[in-house]
């Protein structure tokens, strides 16, 4: 007779689920990391210790909260597409500024890792790892930079309103301004949103993507001088694009479109 306390014996499956669980709450439990699980539509399913301490959120406010909420609306559209490769079976990386709902901003790499079983893709885990400090220019990106023609700057891609890491000499004299009073913060021509050219640029910077438009520069005083603005990204050089941290924004004056050409041309080799 059968003790009706006797626990039965676990099947293969049992065994199975038992692994893939233990294994699932060891990785939510004792990662540093924040880590959130999504649903194949983006929702939060769960969040370590480490995600709710980030969003400022605990797990059942969370739940069913999508995760494009967190994300900086200019790189929304990067992270979704790494997760609809996440979705299809493929690991995906990506950096992104993300938002907590205490306003905070940080940039963040985005490691997205398919959740998969027999069944299929059940969603995706979004492992979060915090930039580190940009790196200042070294002495050799200094001197190319100040070897190209015309008015140059050297954006950061890690930080919110891409700010000037580094500027030229002929940057300074055509916006008629400091060095100081122009590194570190936005580009001077990239702060008026509303122009249809400085949204397309914008977009642009938050693709990581060359771009070129023509934009009306007001210098001190009031004066206008028209002028293409090209953006060039430096690429790293195993060529990944999501790697890109860099861009080069040249000014080149209309009546000057040679030198722009032989700045472009000395802007890939930075």
């Amino acid at each position: 007779m059968t003790d009706p306390n006797d626990t039965p014996p676990l099947t293969a499956t049992d065994l199975r689920l038992l692994t893939i669980e233990s294994r699932a709450k060891a990785l939510f439990a004792y990662h540093p990391m924040p880590l959130f699980e999504l649903d194949p539509e983006g929702r939060f399913r769960h969040a370590n210790l480490a995600a709710a301490r980030f969003a400022d959120l605990n797990e059942q406010e969370g739940k069913s909260v999508h995760f494009s909420r967190f994300i900086a609306p200019a790189h929304r559209e990067r992270v979704e597409r790494n997760f609809q490769r996440a979705l299809g079976g493929r690991p995906s990386r990506c950096e992104a500024e993300v938002i907590n709902l205490a306003s905070q901003h940080r940039q963040v790499q985005l490691d997205m890792l398919p959740i998969a079983c027999e069944r299929g893709i059940l969603g995706v885990y979004v492992l979060l790892t915090p930039q580190p400090e940009p790196v200042p220019p070294s002495a050799e990106v200094t001197q190319l930079l100040e070897a190209i023609p015309v008015g140059t700057a050297l954006l950061d891609l890690t930080q919110q309103d891409y700010p000037v890491l580094l500027c030229n000499q002929a940057l300074c004299r055509l916006l008629d301004m400091p060095r100081d009073v122009v590194e570190g913060h936005p580009l001077p021509v990239l702060r008026e949103r509303e122009s249809l050219a400085v949204r397309q640029l914008h977009a642009a910077l938050a693709r990581r993507q060359p771009a070129c438009e023509r934009l009306t520069l007001t210098r001190r005083g009031g004066q206008p001088l028209p002028i293409r603005l090209y953006l060039q990204p430096l690429v790293p050089a195993g060529g990944d694009s999501e790697a890109i941290r860099q861009i080069l924004a040249l000014h080149v004056p209309l009546h000057d479109t040679d030198s722009g050409s032989r700045a472009m041309e000395r802007g890939v080799v930075l």
